[in-house]
């Protein structure tokens, strides 16, 4: 199937996660001081997973592993097909409705995958998933200020202490 491009976004920073115990969750670091704040989470135990120039995309948690998905497009049960960011809102206006419908992306190593509509956390998506294609990581929360547009907005929630014990329990509790 041939499909358009990821709903992605670009920005300056760093990566860090946590293992929690299916899965790893990130904090995006951005900012003047974000060398010191990464190196106070290394220092707690967090995972550098990527820095610099950083490509975000907008993705779905699914109910099962590898609980991380990206999705390109989705044919309905009626046979209709949407791509791009509209099918964020397809999934909350009728995924409930229309549960075998299938929708088509690329899972948590990168490879092109289908999951049915039934398998996706609706009410915890979209989700924000950053990293290496073949590693996808969950990003939970963010630190410092980044121009994002609206669903990533929402979807990286920012915390307010960069302090590693309130960040380690903010990500863990995502």
């Amino acid at each position: 199937m041939n499909h358009l491009p990821l709903v992605t976004q670009c920005v300056e920073g760093t990566i860090v996660a946590y293992a929690t115990a299916d899965l790893l969750k990130g904090v995006l670091v951005t900012g003047a001081d974000c060398a010191r704040i990464v190196e106070s989470l290394l220092a707690d135990g967090a995972r550098l997973i990527g820095q610099g120039a950083l490509t975000l995309r907008l993705g779905v948690a699914l109910y099962d592993r590898p609980f991380v998905f990206v999705p390109h497009s989705v044919i309905d049960e009626a046979g209709r097909q949407f791509r791009g960011e509209v099918i964020f809102d397809w999934l909350r206006l009728a995924g409930y409705e229309m549960p075998r419908s299938e929708v088509f992306g690329l899972d948590a190593r990168g490879r092109e995958d289908q999951v049915f509509a039934r398998d996706i956390d609706i009410e915890s998506s979209p989700i924000v998933v950053g990293g290496p294609d073949e590693a996808a990581v969950f990003i939970a929360r963010r630190i410092g200020e980044a121009a994002l547009p609206p669903r990533f907005a929402q979807a990286l929630v920012r915390l307010e202490s960069a302090e590693p014990p309130a960040v380690r329990a903010a990500v863990e509790l995502s």
